[in-house]
């Protein structure tokens, strides 16, 4: 089994997932490197960093050629880098913002061929093996996420879920552009903020469907897997660099003052 399909068998069953972020490094190589081990997906973040489209399409390959599951995070719901980003070989795609059925309506319109959607076909990596050169098997094997990160879209969430939830393999929550929305800014421990992730969770729970949220690190996986999430999308490249440049200086300074 695939890990794209392994991946796919883990969301429709609500079962832990990982994953993790590159935000600014262009070197395949990082990729081919984080294949090893066993990840669920890398999340490419065209939303916010230094990527571009155009940047990511040697990663993707190798994504593809490593067999490690590929969603990229849009910058919006817009059609033509929906369909481009899936035509350069992206398993999946994360929007962000959502408040609007239509934002949603306007994704699934641009990731799915027709009957599901309005997709064109092209690209050199438009279709996996596992597709079999088939557009339905394509339009069940490429993901679409959603992202909460405000009141607006809390409110629209159940309504949603109710029109699309088969085109949708989850919901993630972005804590801290919520917590600017909510009024607490970057405090995503806030009592409002808690309030928030817990009744996301509870619609996604109520609905059958995965559900999940950034994590800065491990060390805070265990608390919101026991507030109800199986997706856990974790740091990025720079800041697990950042955590070892601190882990070294550390060490350092112990070495020298022993």
């Amino acid at each position: 089994m695939s890990r794209l399909f392994r991946l796919k068998e883990k969301l429709k069953n609500r079962e832990p997932v990982l994953g993790t972020t590159i935000t600014g490094v262009k070197w395949s190589g990082l990729v081919q490197k984080a294949a090893q081990y066993p990840l669920d997906f890398i999340l490419f973040d065209l939303e916010h960093g230094t990527l571009s489209i155009e940047g990511i399409e040697e990663s993707l390959r190798i994504c593809r050629l490593t067999d490690l599951p590929s969603i990229v995070r849009v910058p919006d719901s817009v059609p033509n880098i929906i369909s481009k980003t899936l035509d350069m070989g992206a398993d999946g795609l994360l929007l962000p913002r959502i408040e609007k059925a239509e934002q949603v309506e306007i994704a699934v319109r641009a990731a799915r061929y027709f009957p599901r959607g309005r997709k064109g076909c092209g690209g050199f990596s438009n279709f996996r093996p596992e597709d079999e050169s088939s557009t339905d098997r394509y339009n069940d094997n490429r993901m679409i996420f959603i992202q909460m990160e405000s009141d607006e879209g809390l409110k629209m969430l159940p309504s949603i879920l109710s029109k699309f939830k088969a085109e949708l393999s989850g919901v993630i929550i972005g804590p801290y552009d919520a917590s600017i929305m909510y009024g607490t800014p970057l405090n995503i421990k806030s009592d409002v903020i808690k309030n928030f992730i817990k009744k996301v969770f509870s619609i996604c729970r109520q609905e059958n469907i995965s559900c999940g949220i950034f994590v800065d690190n491990r060390s805070m996986i265990q608390g919101y897997r026991e507030l109800g999430a199986n997706i856990f999308w974790v740091g990025s490249e720079i800041s697990f660099i950042c955590e070892s440049y601190a882990a070294l200086c550390e060490s350092f300074k112990e070495a020298i003052e022993e």
